[in-house]
């Protein structure tokens, strides 16, 4: 991926998280505000509602104007609560009573607010019902808000009262209210301009993944380029050189053919690597597990490895703790290609005289391990071992015939597995590589215990 798509890709992450972030700050202001726009008024209104002729405030009211008398409080007990929560502050509070032709009849309780209350009309549209009414006091000026409910007076008719108003000042919410929204929108504000840099941050994370599995597919179709180059040249060349003898006998030009022969099952190798391992990255291998008995598949899988070693004047050890009777689910053809591998690489990086030992296990996993006295690998080295195309030694592995793409099929098929595989030295000298499988379905063959 070269840079200037790198920044494409990067700006429209940025781009996106940046406006990700502006809709989920909008929408969380948006639910804050009318959640604390509904709660402010809450107790207001519901105590407005609750209100009623009969309810101890207006009855006040109502007989403080039939006695003429402002200051009239007989009818009202000490321990009577005319509003719940406060409201009975007659500075918040206020109760209007009202003709049948909609004139304020109780001027002289209002005293010094009934100038605030001078442009206040009369509105029986909505009886019952809150309103909200803004109101300019002739004096000051100033805006009083309120929030109003309007009863009929249905208890005398014979009164001259024919409506009641309750008013309750909400001056005090709504400058709460102004100047929370102010804090909200400044806090969303500084909050955004710090999403930017986490959007930033955020692209960047985002693209390293990217960046890493373009690095690596990149890499793999280099190298693959390149090991598939070498055959491909060999087999051209002898190819090349038979059309220029074509007087020649097969048995003359047999070392060209042959050579030919062996890059072409060499390519043949690598193809099939390459394939195995492209179905692994896109997911389409899947596994074929079935309960396999331990120690025949390990005695028929080591047979050719055992005469091969021997070819070799090497020394072939094998192991075992396991019951002939034992069994252990997981896929018989990928494992068996996993100690394949393992096996191989062992006869193939060892001398003669050397031993190569193959140590079977089971307890809480089955574990199975490849030793030999072959030369040992250097941390860096063991570090990478299993990475596509890796080879310790690449003059040896040309002359063994390896590509470096072994170890990093049989670590695919263990991790398919939900398994292990490890490297380690073996003292005093050697290298073992370690594969643990998980306990899937262990079980014992009644038949063959008896």
């Amino acid at each position: 991926m070269n840079k200037e798509l790198s920044k494409k890709h990067r700006i429209r992450f940025f781009l996106m998280n940046v406006l990700a972030f502006a809709l989920i700050f909008f929408a969380l202001g948006l639910i804050v505000l009318n959640v604390f726009h509904l709660s402010a008024y809450r107790e207001t209104d519901d105590v407005l509602n609750s209100t009623s002729i009969s309810s101890p405030i207006v009855k006040l009211e109502i007989e403080r104007y039939e006695q003429q008398d402002p200051s009239y409080k007989n009818t009202m007990s000490k321990s009577s609560t005319p509003f719940r929560g406060g409201m009975s502050n007659n500075f918040n509070t206020q109760v209007i009573l009202w003709s049948q032709d909609g004139e304020i009849l109780n001027t002289d309780t209002l005293v010094g607010r009934f100038t605030q209350f001078q442009n206040l009309s009369l509105n029986t549209k909505s009886l019952d019902a809150i309103d909200t009414i803004e109101l300019q006091d002739t004096a000051s000026d100033n805006t009083s808000v309120f929030h109003s409910v309007t009863l009929k007076n249905t208890s005398d008719e014979d009164s001259e009262v024919a409506y009641v108003q309750i008013l309750a000042n909400t001056n005090q919410i709504r400058s709460a209210l102004a100047n929370f929204q102010v804090i909200l929108i400044l806090c969303m504000v500084l909050f955004w301009f710090l999403s930017i840099g986490v959007s930033y941050y955020l692209s960047s994370l985002s693209m390293k993944p990217i960046l890493a599995s373009w690095k690596q597919q990149q890499e793999f179709v280099e190298n693959a380029s390149h090991e598939l180059r070498t055959p491909l040249t060999i087999i051209q060349n002898s190819l090349q050189h038979l059309f220029t003898k074509p007087n020649r006998t097969i048995i003359e030009e047999s070392e060209s053919i042959a050579q030919a022969l062996t890059e072409t099952r060499r390519l043949t190798g690598l193809t099939n690597d390459l394939l195995v391992i492209a179905r692994n990255d896109s997911n389409q291998q899947t596994l074929h597990n079935k309960a396999i008995a331990v120690q025949t598949f390990l005695t028929n899988l080591m047979k050719p490895f055992q005469e091969m070693a021997e070819l070799d004047q090497k020394t072939f050890v094998y192991e075992s703790t396991v019951a002939p009777n034992v069994t252990w689910t997981f896929d018989e053809k990928k494992m068996h290609q996993v100690i394949v591998i393992l096996l191989d690489n062992a006869l193939k990086y060892t001398n003669s005289g050397d031993t190569v030992k193959l140590i079977s296990t089971i307890n809480k996993e089955w574990q199975i391990e490849v030793q030999n006295t072959g030369p040992s690998i250097s941390d860096h080295d063991k570090e990478h071992i299993f990475d596509r195309f890796y080879r310790e030694d690449r003059s040896r592995s040309k002359e063994t015939g390896g590509y470096g793409l072994g170890l990093a099929i049989a670590k695919q098929i263990i991790t398919e597995h939900k398994g292990t595989i490890i490297v380690k030295d073996v003292q005093p000298k050697g290298v073992c590589f370690q594969v643990k499988l998980p306990k899937r379905v262990a079980k014992v063959d009644a038949t063959k215990k008896k």
